[in-house]
């Protein structure tokens, strides 16, 4: 029997969901826009932490080591993956850093979606003062309905760009030379023992 090593690997996959997600929600009208909005945040949270992980994979060799980053936050990843690779430019990656914790809390409020109970004394303001259907609950910040919107998604979209950028130009720099397919996304395989 042939042995056949390889590695599957969707990053483009989820990226690419997001980008066309975030194509036609930029096009879609106001009422009907969360139905693509909502979907492109989140593929562009998974592209992100699917990411991190295929370039953790490469510079975190020792399988110790790996399986603690494997562990590690979102955030933990990023900053780690970074530190790394010797990136040292605070004002470059805060605010990437800082859209990584908006989307975490994104992610986490999609994929843990409860309902969010809550209680509130204020004065009824317009229709209200006719009846409770007219009455609105109030914004959540852990609710994701609220939490969407296209400067997100861009900012999302942007997070994503920098850290292949900053893989593009420091990988090299850390392993001592230009590999194109290293890091690529794409999975591959290839014959280790052919009989």
């Amino acid at each position: 029997m042939n042995k056949i090593e390889g590695s599957i690997v969707n990053d483009r996959y989820l990226e690419s969901i997001a980008i066309a997600l975030y194509n036609e929600a930029k096009v879609e009208k106001d009422g009907y826009r969360f139905k693509k909005l909502v979907p492109a945040m989140t593929f562009y949270c998974f592209a992100m932490e699917s990411k991190l992980n295929t370039f953790g994979k490469k510079v975190f060799t020792k399988n110790v080591e790996f399986k603690k980053f494997g562990n590690a936050t979102i955030q933990g990843k990023f900053d780690w993956l970074l530190s790394r690779l010797g990136v040292d430019a605070e004002e470059l990656v805060e605010p990437h850093r800082e859209t990584i914790v908006d989307m975490v809390s994104f992610r986490n409020s999609v994929v843990h979606s409860k309902n969010i109970d809550f209680e509130e004394e204020r004065k009824l303001i317009g229709l209200e003062q006719f009846g409770d259907k007219f009455v609105h609950p109030p914004k959540h910040e852990k609710d994701f309905m609220v939490q969407r919107s296209l400067e997100s998604c861009e900012s999302y979209k942007k997070a994503l760009e920098f850290l292949d950028t900053v893989w593009f130009v420091q990988s090299p720099k850390f392993f001592g030379s230009v590999d194109f397919s290293r890091g690529r996304g794409f999975s591959s395989a290839k014959v280790v023992d052919r009989n």
